[in-house]
């Protein structure tokens, strides 16, 4: 009987691989480092992107403005269309210039929604197969 991995889990492994050793069981460390355990989405909790930060996996930060009204919509649409590794957060470093950011892990990725210009016309862009 063949054990097919989740995408979330073959990510998550070659990343610990990276990190000191730990003796936590995979799917404990899944669900910490990943917003939804469940679905294909592959939106990053704090404390995993932390852990890619530590693991020095490559990522990008772009500058996040949200046009449409309805967030829930506009996070469905990540979990659907953006195929790799990402953090949505907020840089506080300077308190009258709060900004939302999405960090992705992956430069193509990264590349094309700066050819689009921002992320909202890069989802858009992007049609998903039933």
């Amino acid at each position: 009987m063949s054990h097919n991995k989740t995408k979330k889990q073959i990510i998550t492994e070659a990343v610990l691989q990276q990190l000191p050793p730990n003796n936590e069981p995979i799917d404990r460390t899944i669900n910490e480092w990943w917003f939804t355990r469940s679905g294909d989405g592959l939106r990053l909790s704090a404390h995993g992107d932390l852990c890619f930060r530590l693991a020095e996996i490559e990522f990008f930060d772009l500058p996040l403005e949200v046009k449409q009204p309805n967030w829930h919509k506009f996070i469905v649409d990540c979990s659907k269309k953006i195929k790799c590794p990402y953090f949505i957060g907020v840089n506080t470093k300077e308190e009258k210039q709060k900004k939302a950011f999405i960090r992705l892990y992956d430069s193509k990725i990264a590349m094309l929604i700066q050819l689009y210009g921002d992320l909202q016309t890069y989802l858009e862009s992007i049609k998903v197969r039933q």
